[in-house]
């Protein structure tokens, strides 16, 4: 801080005259570095002014060279389609004679227009067209020999006329000729070419040309040669000759996109030009003119913006030169404040108290890694949140919010979806501002759970206590009469056997010698409650004592049609009495199998949780009722019929022993679960 203030001293040290020189050398950097940054986006504007117009000239070089070829290949396609209908009228009149009604038949079914057929004098002796008398009589505008003189002569056998005018009406016809068989004369086949002429309209490159040229900012889109202009979207635009043009000659030369600043008129354009050829014939040089009205706009916006900026930047640099000591002494306010305000934020984050705070619109604004930890929620998801949606879960939270009343260690128990939640002692406190208005919220919280769990296992255990030595003085209470009796049975079964009715004498025996032994039994578990063996403690890979208890398991439960699994989620070694652990898994998968019925699923889950062996023993059966849930772990409570109610008792005598805990969870004809909790450390 003291380094601080000294540089702020010797700032505030520095001459006016200074301070102006070097906010001018700043403000003329800017204004270099305005006109440099001008330059290159005038660059990179005509740039990509240049990479659009190399896209639509290719473009349209490609799709017209795929018309021309396109154009090429239906023609090539009619011209044989006309000559095989030619020489199959060869050969029929090769072999017979040819009438005008047969070639009216063979002009429908191979679609043609007219068909003619001619001698060595080229005078028409057959044809299809036998009904219009126009073309008897009257004179049309050209004589077939014009057409096919070469066929009549000999020269050539077969030839392609291509597209004429009708002879005698309006329209253009696509003709083909071959020569007669056996004797001189020739064969004409004729197509309307009409639906040929506007197919090749509405594919040809022309209408590729007029397509692209109505684009906003084309000026035009011409095809030109030497001899001049052989098509444009724009028949009226006056450009220069290509041989007078040394630019375009050479670009006719070259099969390369080139590109200038030309003159159209008055104005200027950007002009892409490129030579059109197709099949290795050079057709002309494209030529597609780009407005540069928006370039010419967008360059005076640019250097608007640019002078702005400059004036913008220096006015700032001035500005920030005359109130950077005032701001340094702001800067060092707030690294002081930036301090405080960490150092306290540490202290809230690390607390080992949750913490939540609620402003005054009913926002989260604070929630500590504690709070986090509690409700098992991450910070980001909930802050800026109303806790009536973040915290929805959670009943008795969001209560002693809407509340807003203050409390001091008040306990609650956080209890989802019936399961065993935690025990929190909260403090609240109620925040106002200077006109008594409220301004926040503040709960504090204490997981108090595992004290409580201490608190109750500590209960419990003495309850085990007193119980085993209620259980070890009833059991020797009752031993003493039941050894009497037994030897009053074996006297009165050696004196009266005989004297007695045999049957009736063998069932009372019967029954007084096994109520005699269940009572002995039942002595022999009190007195192994009472007194039970010492803990021996041992290693074992959690994965082995898994498969001990899987195997009991799955034969007990195959017999019931119960389906059982075993989860494993992390390995660890075991440290525990073995065989009274096993006593107690079999006693609680046995709880299970009873429970669950047929078709139902036991799974056994085994993890590793705050450096504690988890163990959780669940079943789909049909559950514990509320009421007996708190009873379930005492000596002699029991809901089967044939019951001590010593198995639980024992079961957690043992868990105890090992300093573990159980606990319960359970849905009435849901299921239930049992959690064993052990801890990893030696005992």
């Amino acid at each position: 801080m003291d380094k601080g203030r000294d540089n702020l001293r010797r700032f505030s040290l520095i001459k006016p005259r200074y301070i102006i020189i070097l906010g001018s050398i700043i403000s003329l950097i800017i204004v270099i570095s305005s006109y440099f940054e001008f330059s290159e986006n005038k660059r990179e504007i005509y740039h990509l002014l240049n990479e659009h117009a190399n896209s639509i000239i290719y473009a349209i070089d490609k799709s017209s060279a795929n018309s021309v070829i396109s154009d090429r290949e239906i023609e090539n396609l009619l011209s044989q389609h006309l000559l095989g209908v030619a020489k199959n009228i060869a050969r029929l009149d090769s072999i017979s004679h040819l009438s005008d009604i047969l070639l009216v038949k063979i002009a429908e079914e191979n679609e043609v227009f007219r068909i003619n057929v001619f001698d060595r004098e080229g005078k028409k002796e057959y044809s299809n067209n036998i009904f219009d008398s126009l073309h008897s009589k009257g004179k049309g505008k050209y004589s077939p020999r014009d057409f096919i003189d070469s066929i009549l002569t000999g020269k050539k056998q077969e030839m392609v006329i291509g597209l004429k005018s009708a002879r005698m009406e309006k329209g253009i016809r696509y003709a083909v000729a071959i020569a007669r068989a056996k004797k001189r004369g020739a064969i004409v086949v004729n197509l309307d070419a009409e639906s040929f002429l506007e197919f090749r309209k509405k594919i040809g490159f022309e209408k590729t040309i007029n397509d692209i040229g109505k684009k906003s900012g084309i000026e035009y889109i011409v095809l030109q040669d030497e001899f001049g202009v052989i098509t444009s979207d724009k028949p009226n635009v006056e450009l220069s000759i290509l041989n007078d043009d040394e630019f375009l000659k050479d670009a006719l030369k070259k099969d390369i996109v080139l590109s200038r600043v030309s003159n159209l008129g008055d104005k200027k354009v950007y002009e892409v030009v490129k030579s059109f050829i197709v099949e290795n014939e050079k057709i002309g040089l494209f030529r597609i003119g780009l407005s540069m009205d928006e370039i010419n706009q967008l360059e005076s916006k640019i250097f608007r913006r640019g002078i702005i900026i400059s004036l913008v930047i220096i006015v700032i640099s001035v500005i920030v030169i005359a109130v950077v000591v005032s701001n340094q002494n702001y800067n060092m306010v707030s690294e002081e404040f930036d301090k405080i305000q960490t150092f306290t934020g540490e202290i809230l984050a690390n607390m080992n108290q949750g913490v939540i705070t609620i402003n005054k619109d009913d926002e989260i604004e604070i929630f500590n890694k504690k709070a986090e930890e509690i409700f098992d929620l991450k910070k980001e998801n909930v802050t800026g949140k109303k806790y009536s949606e973040a915290l929805k879960d959670f009943c008795e939270i969001s209560k002693i919010i809407n509340d807003k009343k203050e409390y001091n260690n008040l306990e609650i128990s956080l209890n989802i979806d019936g399961k065993e939640g935690k025990i929190l002692s909260v403090n609240s406190t109620l925040i106002k501002d200077s006109d008594n208005r409220f301004s926040a919220f503040n709960i504090v919280m204490d997981d108090v759970t595992d004290m409580k769990n201490d608190e109750k296992q500590k209960h419990q255990n003495e309850k085990l206590i007193a119980m085993g030595e209620l259980a070890s003085s009833v059991a020797h209470e009752v031993r003493n009469p039941l050894n009497s009796i037994n030897m009053i049975a074996q006297r009165f079964e050696k004196e009266y056997s005989n004297k007695m009715n045999s049957e009736e004498f063998d069932t009372m025996f019967n029954v007084l010698k096994s109520e005699s032994l269940r009572v002995n039994n039942i002595i022999e578990q009190f007195l192994r409650f009472a007194r039970p063996p010492k803990i021996s403690i041992s290693e074992i890979l959690s994965t082995d004592f898994l498969n001990d208890i899987r195997l009991i398991t799955e034969i007990n439960a195959k017999d019931k049609g119960i389906n059982t699994e075993f989860i494993e989620k992390d390995v660890s070694i075991l440290k525990i009495d073995i065989e009274q652990m096993k006593q107690v898994f079999n006693n609680l998968i046995q709880n299970a199998i009873d429970a669950t019925p047929q078709g139902g699923s036991i799974s056994v889950t085994y993890k590793i949780k705050n450096n504690k062996n988890i163990f959780e023993i669940s079943d789909t059966g049909i559950g514990i009722s509320k009421d007996d849930l708190n009873k379930i772990f005492n000596l002699y409570f029991t809901t089967k019929s044939q019951g001590t109610g010593l198995g639980l008792s024992i079961v957690q005598q043992i868990i105890s022993r090992h300093s573990g805990r159980i606990c319960v969870e359970s849905n009435e004809g849901k299921g239930t679960k049992f959690i064993i909790e052990l801890p990893k450390t030696k005992l």
